[in-house]
């Protein structure tokens, strides 16, 4: 299998790599790693799935929401594989790092957020990069990078840059604290709280397919409940709110989200099992319901990977008469991958952008 851009631009400079100890943070290709194999490093995986395939480790990880609340490090797993550390959390505060090296996000936000981790890690005269394809707008590092210190590029090739900055402005501490933002969203007269960090979709907006959704979705829903794909936790925490009795189990890729989510549910005084997940993959247990707004992005390409083998699985994770509750956007070809597993599925509502799909085992 070939590399990633970014990550063919990484070996075309391994040299870096020969002095100091590094910290990688979201590489977005685990073949990556063997190609590093004599160096000593440690990786930061904020998305489960490139922790799985880099770590070898295989299944689902549940957390307890309140848990994620009261210890900081709730979610932590680390696996050793080589000569090399991975940490699947959403976030690290100490490392003895002197170069972090960062594959630029999709959302500014979220790198300005790991550009002061990174630069906390490494202090003052430690080095920061940060490496991305160009259309997925590492231009625009810089300007992110620049008030740590001075910025320089160190090679452009592939369609990708990678841009070092040299720490002289190292803030004292860094805390995911600082960088959640906590809105009220409101509904057709209905308000909850809704917690979410830079990188989550949707982050600091309810999103117009998934306001869509929620007019759609019982308020006296019971029983078990998996909000997939589950962000900031917004579905399952306004069921919770306007009422429904379930057993809720969240799931996401992400471990921005899955703190997100937990945090969410406190917020509304809710709780429920978080669990990390790449699709439904480790997930052996059926639920009555299941609701989701399904990625179909990877970064910045469009993606189906997840929602079809999503689809492809659910009606496999649904109880005898389960509810499966599902918006996309109308473009995307889901009412085909939906007729191949359910009898008749049903448009329950469509607007110009968005339509919300039901079905039932």
């Amino acid at each position: 299998m070939s590399l990633s851009p970014a990550s063919q631009l990484v070996i075309r400079n391994i040299d870096q790599l020969e002095q100091g100890d590094w910290l990688v943070i979201n590489a977005d290709d685990a073949g990556l790693f063997p190609a590093l194999q004599t160096f000593s490093l440690t990786a930061l995986h904020q998305y489960y799935d490139v922790f799985c395939q880099a770590s070898g480790h295989s299944g689902a990880a549940q957390f307890d929401s309140r848990d994620i609340c009261d210890k900081p490090q709730a979610i932590n797993m680390v696996a050793e594989q080589g000569n090399h550390k991975h940490i699947f959390a959403p976030a690290v505060t100490q490392a003895s790092a002197t170069d972090v090296l960062i594959f630029m996000p999709k959302a500014k936000a979220h790198l300005n957020m790991l550009m002061a981790m990174a630069a906390h890690l490494v202090g003052n005269t430690g080095r920061v990069h940060v490496i991305g394809e160009n259309k997925g707008g590492i231009k625009s590092a810089g300007k992110a990078m620049q008030q740590f210190g001075a910025v320089h590029k160190l090679d452009s090739a592939r369609h990708c840059s990678w841009v070092t900055c040299d720490i002289e402005n190292a803030p004292g501490q860094f805390s995911l604290h600082d960088w959640t933002a906590v809105d009220t969203y409101s509904l057709k007269e209905h308000e909850w709280q809704v917690c979410s960090l830079p990188g989550v979709f949707s982050h600091r907006e309810l999103d117009e397919g998934t306001a869509l959704l929620l007019t759609k979705l019982p308020a006296t829903l019971t029983g078990t409940l998996l909000d997939f794909a589950c962000g900031s936790g917004v579905i399952a925490s306004y069921l919770h709110s306007v009422g429904a009795r379930t057993q809720t189990e969240l799931l996401d890729v992400s471990a921005l989200a899955l703190w997100s989510s937990a945090h969410t549910l406190s917020l509304n005084n809710s709780q429920g099992t978080i669990i990390a997940a790449d699709t439904l993959h480790g997930v052996n247990h059926r639920f009555q319901t299941i609701v989701t707004n399904p990625p179909f992005h990877t970064g910045v390409k469009i993606d189906y990977r997840i929602s079809r083998d999503f689809i492809a699985g659910v009606k496999q994770r649904l109880t005898s008469n389960g509810k499966l509750y599902l918006v996309a956007n109308r473009f995307l070809p889901y009412p085909e991958l939906l007729t191949e597993q359910f009898k008749q599925p049903a448009t329950l509502a469509q607007n110009t952008r968005f339509s919300v799909y039901f079905a039932q085992n």
